[in-house]
């Protein structure tokens, strides 16, 4: 959509138009009606304008929700990696007895310490690598998602932007065309007026000559 807002915009710049400023106006354009017809295109425009804005905004609100999911989300993933953080704390500290316990008993009854060692030490090591892997899994997610968060915010505020600033400046720029328009008409109409004065008061002249 804002593809398609750019695209309309611009074929409806005004200064796309041929006569672009006051000056141009007065002297490029003598009897054109092409700013007239400019305005005309706009306001006939103006139904496709907001049918893209209206869509932009549908867009946005989407945005807007697809952030509050994501905030959900990541505040469950925060969560989620405190508890794991604290599993992982805890195997580590887990681990440290088992092995001290494998190298009090290794000697005396080394039968026992292979048992603590298969039956004990290796699952909490893997029960360890596996909250960290989770843990490492959850904290890019939790980025990613912030990205995305942050990526969301910047497209709704170009909304915004497009919406407002970007429609404003074409409607002030399309009213001040018509605005030359009008006043390159008046000044027309007062440069025939004053031309056709000129030529009865040197009418009058020669007949009173």
């Amino acid at each position: 959509s804002l593809v398609e807002l750019r695209r309309t915009v611009q074929d409806l710049d005004p200064g796309d138009t041929p006569g672009r400023g006051a000056r141009r106006l007065l002297t490029r354009l003598p009897g054109a009606n092409r700013l007239r017809d400019h305005v005309a295109k706009y306001a006939s425009a103006q139904g496709t304008l907001n049918r893209i804005v209206g869509s932009l905004r549908s867009g946005q609100d989407e945005l807007r929700r697809d952030n509050a999911a994501l905030h959900t989300e990541r505040t469950r993933l925060w969560e989620s990696m405190g508890r794991l953080q604290e599993y992982a704390v805890l195997t580590e500290a887990l681990d440290g007895v088992v092995a001290r316990r494998i190298a009090d008993t290794e000697h005396a009854d080394p039968v026992q310490a292979d048992a603590l060692r298969a039956d004990v030490l290796f699952p909490v090591r893997q029960k360890h690598q596996d909250l960290l892997t989770q843990l490492a899994v959850c904290a890019q997610g939790y980025l990613a998602m912030d990205v995305v968060r942050r990526n969301n915010d910047e497209l709704i505020k170009g909304v915004d932007r497009a919406a407002t600033t970007t429609l404003s400046a074409l409607r002030i720029a399309v009213t001040l065309a018509s605005a030359l328009e009008n006043q390159r008409r008046v000044t027309e109409q007062v440069r025939v007026l004053r031309s056709t004065t000129e030529e009865l008061i040197r009418g009058n002249a020669e007949m009173l000559a």
